[in-house]
């Protein structure tokens, strides 16, 4: 596969995601239209009556999460509960790539030692969207 054919896939992508989008909206319309004017008031009522309240709430909960992470990270332990289990994990280690290479190419002695404890994962692909 060469560019072109990646960039013609990813456009392809793109307007799938896009189409989508659309049949979303039009049904939320439809759905809109089809309720009588008493009954979308009384929605946007509830919607008014309850968006304080989860955005606050949601508010408490990373807050929470926050606290929760720091204690387990200061116990230095995995804990469980009913329903949720907090996981403790070193710190990950990484190392100058580019310096040890350096030094693997300068250093022939040490790059028999080095050189056999490389390893290079697989090459992958991730998306972003704007």
């Amino acid at each position: 596969m060469n560019n072109e054919e990646v960039v013609v896939l990813m456009n392809k992508y793109v307007d799938m995601k896009s189409s989508i989008s659309a049949l979303e909206a039009d049904k939320q319309k439809l759905i809109q239209e089809a309720m009588p004017k008493e009954v979308r008031d009384k929605v946007a009522e509830i919607e008014e009556e309850f968006a304080g309240k989860s955005e606050k709430a949601q508010k408490e909960l990373e807050k929470l999460e926050q606290e929760i992470k720091a204690g387990v990270v200061e116990v230095q332990k995995t804990l469980t509960v009913k329903g949720m289990k907090a996981f403790y994990y070193d710190g990950r280690v990484s190392w100058d790539a580019k310096g040890l290479e350096g030094v693997i190419k300068n250093n022939p002695d040490v790059a028999k030692v080095i050189s056999k404890f490389k390893k290079q994962g697989k090459p992958y692909a991730s998306f972003r969207f704007e």
